[in-house]
């Protein structure tokens, strides 16, 4: 509960934004935390990671752009190591949680967690770096089913594969 109150804290900026696409991405959300059978830390090249949704307010295009600045600077040695542990990426770019993720097909995974984290690195780090990054991925008995609405909400925000 306490974990939950503070990632509502930390997205209460964005409460003013929220319509029909955000209502899905939430619903989605608290499907992923309640129909998940496990969940386990595992490292995936950085570009098969997908985001659930644009990074296209105000106020996350400003943690994006300070975000990508840390990562400008520490850049040399991410590409000397090639991995984001869990405790790298959280050093770099602190936040409340890590990268969440659902596997969509092999080798391709949605991240409906840490998309502005997700955005800044790729941003930073292109294909060719071949860096892995380290992800929490969720299972399902009826994946497919979560990867649907998954795929919904990245359609209502305009990504597209």
């Amino acid at each position: 509960i306490i974990k939950f109150t503070r990632y509502l804290l930390g997205k209460s900026s964005e409460i003013s934004d929220l319509n029909a696409k955000d209502a899905l991405l939430a619903k989605t959300v608290l499907d992923i935390h309640r129909k998940r059978t496990h969940s386990n830390f595992t490292m995936v090249p950085l570009y098969s990671v997908k985001p659930i949704h644009a990074i296209d307010r105000e106020n996350a295009l400003a943690s994006m752009r300070k975000r990508v600045e840390i990562l400008v600077n520490a850049r040399h040695d991410v590409l000397r190591e090639k991995t984001l542990s869990r405790e790298v990426l959280n050093k770099l770019l602190p936040s409340v949680s890590g990268i969440k993720v659902v596997k969509e097909a092999d080798n391709v995974y949605i991240a409906y967690e840490g998309n502005g984290r997700l955005s800044a690195l790729q941003e930073v780090f292109a294909p060719e770096d071949d860096i892995l990054v380290e992800v929490e991925e969720y299972h399902f008995r009826n994946q497919r089913k979560i990867t649907r609405r998954m795929s919904r909400v990245r359609r209502m925000n305009g990504l597209t594969d």
